[in-house]
């Protein structure tokens, strides 16, 4: 592709890598915009948050990590984004694309919202670029960067790379959120379909089971009183059977719990 040079791809690739599962979510939001993100593109400030949406269909933030901006600002940004550009969020994300805005854009009204006067002017932001991410419809978090006064428009090419990081974002926020619940993995019947679809073993059956759950390695190898290297040579079994490299893409062959399907209906 003519937006990156061969380095550009090879850091990509780093990125979505370890996007994956090195780090915990709090730490993978703090990386992302202190040490990778940057090198691939350049920004004055950002804001990376994760997203649960309640019952009656309302916004709620869960760790919102900065960049270059006050625990104040932080709080502002969610407020309003939650309040006065949510709609616009929402918007973004059934187009399901990375997007840019910029002030000085013909026919902009930003400038007249109350997130502008709030979180844009104090701080003297310009132009943004900004991820909704969502998996299978489901919003999962935000991702939003931005450039001050006097700084150049977000480019093609940068959207072309939050773009390409889209999906790895979504399945990392989507297990996080996911993990534990067992209506996402246990409607009736659905982990013996998986273990015959897969041709996992009763083993394999069993430890997929503890990590949708979200146990670790080492407690796997606890609870089942094995060696971590034999959990971790299980896995990779399990990884190559149902053809993905980690966990959170392997939530790509599980069901998500949702009010759109019912799953106790698959049998």
């Amino acid at each position: 592709m003519a937006f990156l040079e061969e380095n550009e791809w090879i850091l990509l690739n780093e990125v979505a890598y370890n996007i994956s599962f090195i780090y915990t979510v709090e730490e993978m939001q703090k990386a992302i915009l202190n040490r990778w993100l940057p090198f691939l593109i350049s920004y004055d400030a950002a804001v990376f948050s994760r997203l649960s949406v309640t019952e009656d269909g309302d916004f709620k933030f869960l760790d919102t990590e900065g960049y270059n901006l006050s625990l104040q600002s932080i709080q502002m940004w969610e407020d309003q984004t939650r309040k006065d550009d949510a709609f616009r969020w929402m918007i973004y994300s059934t187009n399901r694309c990375a997007f840019a805005e910029d002030i000085s854009q013909p026919g902009s009204r930003l400038q007249d919202s109350e997130i502008y006067r709030t979180f844009w002017e104090p701080n003297r932001l310009s132009c943004s670029a900004g991820l909704c991410i969502a998996f299978r419809e489901e919003p999962m978090g935000f991702l939003r960067l931005y450039r001050k006064e006097g700084g150049t428009p977000f480019t093609p090419r940068d959207l072309f790379v939050l773009e390409q990081l889209r999906m790895h974002f979504a399945y990392r926020l989507a297990y996080e959120a996911k993990k534990g619940d067992s209506r996402y993995f246990f409607a009736k019947g659905y982990q013996e379909k998986l273990c015959r679809q897969y041709g996992l073993t009763a083993r394999e059956g069993e430890m997929l089971d503890l990590a949708v759950q979200g146990w670790s390695n080492d407690d796997i190898s606890k609870q089942l009183s094995i060696s971590i290297h034999t959990v971790k040579k299980h896995f990779q079994s399990i990884y190559a059977k149902m053809h993905v490299r980690n966990r959170v893409q392997m939530l790509q062959c599980l069901p998500i719990s949702t009010s759109k399907v019912n799953f106790d209906e698959l049998q």
